[in-house]
């Protein structure tokens, strides 16, 4: 029955600081979002309503944003106030130990991150579209997704696809080059077209003005002009040549891992930087446990000031974890290290330092 009343205490005051703080800081950054934006809505004369009614959009954003912070300090208020008031004294006098008053804060962490995650994918990204879509009718600018210079290549298929530029709104390729390879990299036909429409009934690219370059037996080329021909052989969907370098973490999962399978054969390079965002979005969710186990990892057992050097240590390692995480990411980017490893890194780096130090503690 103490048990409980300890727990629902640790919890109950760990809960009410951490969403508070993240309440204040959220509406924080939602007010530098507003005055970043500030001279845009004063350029396309946007309403200070309107203005404040897009920057509500930011909050779920924010407020994820704040999330982790929020419960580092949470937690480690939580256990040095307790410090400092000796009451974690009356506790392990009492027969429990310091691992024991952990434990309500690790649950609570655990079920923080499949909150953070459940938020993030139901409410968080939805909101950011939003506030993009409504930002773009405000600024009458569209065409994001456009594309240039892409090169793609599906060798499974014996082809690879050049294009100058990709329009979204038309569904169009222009300048398209078009070069199919037999086994052993023999070249079986090349065919440059000014532009090529999609059709979403028939799945199929209709190249329009097309020269069709075939070699012959006797080491010659044969031209061919074509005003207008469906064509068969290119069977890739216009998404993949989007520019989603910044969109990948917004897409909806069933649609980013099926994009990432695809272009982890078609790009290499671009899948690299890809896998690195759709990673970081799949495994974010575990920023609150990471900085709730940073902070239950400090020695709280400091004579003086017990607050003020339970932050700097906090912030300490929690710098020492952005550092890594920044590191490991630019090497996920270059595909020096796979995409899942540019963000699991840094975490496993946390939770083997807080491994460590808690052993410490134990011993002492």
């Amino acid at each position: 029955m103490r048990l409980r009343v300890l727990d629902r205490y640790t919890t109950t005051s760990v809960l009410k600081i951490g969403l508070v703080t993240s309440l204040l800081a959220s509406l924080m950054l939602m007010g530098v979002d507003l005055f970043t934006n500030l001279d845009k809505y004063m350029s396309y004369n946007v309403s200070f309503l309107k203005a404040l009614s897009i920057t509500l959009y930011y909050f779920p954003e924010a407020f994820l944003l704040a999330v982790g912070p929020a419960f580092l300090f949470a937690v480690t208020y939580h256990l040095s106030m307790l410090s400092a008031n000796n009451e974690v004294m009356a506790v392990l006098n009492a027969g429990v130990s310091f691992q024991r008053i952990l434990r309500p804060v690790i649950i609570s962490a655990i079920l923080l991150s499949g909150a953070y995650f459940a938020f993030n994918e139901l409410v968080a990204i939805p909101s950011t579209n939003t506030k993009e879509l409504q930002m773009e009718l405000i600024t009458d600018s569209s065409g994001s997704e456009n594309n240039h210079n892409i090169a793609l290549s599906d060798m499974q298929n014996g082809y690879m696809v050049f294009a100058g530029m990709y329009s979204e709104a038309e569904q169009t390729l222009y300048d398209l080059t078009l070069v199919e390879s037999a086994e052993g990299g023999r070249l079986v036909r090349r065919t440059d077209a000014y532009r090529a429409v999609y059709d979403d009934q028939t799945g199929l690219w209709t190249f329009y003005d097309a020269y069709v370059y075939t070699p012959t037996a006797n080491d010659g080329v044969r031209i061919d002009y074509v005003d207008k021909a469906e064509n068969k052989v290119l069977l890739l969907e216009p998404q993949l040549f989007r520019n989603v370098s910044n969109e990948i973490s917004k897409m909806s999962l069933r649609l980013a891992r099926a994009y990432l399978s695809r272009m982890k054969g078609l790009n290499p390079e671009e899948y690299a930087k890809l896998g690195t965002e759709y990673y970081k979005r799949l495994f974010s969710c575990l920023s609150p446990l990471i900085m709730i186990l940073i902070a239950c990892s400090i020695n709280y057992r400091f004579k003086k000031n017990v607050l003020f050097f339970s932050l700097v240590c906090s912030i300490a390692i929690a710098v020492v974890y952005f550092v890594v995480q920044m590191m490991t990411v630019m090497l996920a980017d270059q595909g020096v290290i796979a995409p899942q490893l540019g963000t699991l890194i840094p975490f496993g780096v946390i939770i083997l330092l807080a491994t460590i130090m808690g052993t410490i503690m134990r011993r002492q």
